[in-house]
């Protein structure tokens, strides 16, 4: 006797509806997010709204931690705080662009004013500069902006 196929015993309406779009997402490439914030609460926050989009993230809490981590297992894309612990954000940024990692795409989400910063326009690329406070689904859409994700 043969067990009867999942597309038989289904209702005809549930095959008819389309998959959410994380679940679409999670069956393509898996996006590595680098989450870099040494606030807690905005760290789990941020990382918790782009891992239900689908992506798996990774979370650093200080710059010197960040770095090690890039160079241990390139992320896809990295969300930086710039007022960050042993290494400020900008001082990371720098070093990522010094070594060659000039495609990797950096969100930098930051209280600070970015003119106080002092990043040349070409270490912010490519990249986007967000302020803070940000609505975390608003950073997954310009996260996911700068993430190449074949189809």
């Amino acid at each position: 006797m043969t067990a009867p196929s999942l597309a038989t015993t289904a209702p005809a309406d549930v095959a008819a509806q389309p998959r959410p779009a994380a679940a679409q997402r999670a069956t393509q490439r898996t996006l590595r997010v680098l989450v870099v914030e040494d606030e807690p609460l905005t760290a789990q926050i941020f990382a918790l709204a782009l891992a239900r989009d689908g992506m798996d993230v990774d979370v650093c809490r200080n710059g010197l931690q960040a770095q090690k981590r890039i160079e241990q297992r390139r992320p896809s894309a990295v969300v930086l705080d710039m007022s960050l612990p042993l290494r400020s954000g900008a001082d990371l940024l720098r070093h990522l662009r010094a070594v060659g990692l000039r495609d990797l795409p950096v969100i930098v989400v930051s209280g600070a004013d970015r003119r106080d910063v002092g990043l040349a326009r070409a270490d912010l690329w490519p990249g986007a500069w967000v302020d803070k406070p940000v609505r975390p689904r608003d950073l997954v859409a310009v996260v996911r902006e700068f993430l190449t994700d074949p189809r």
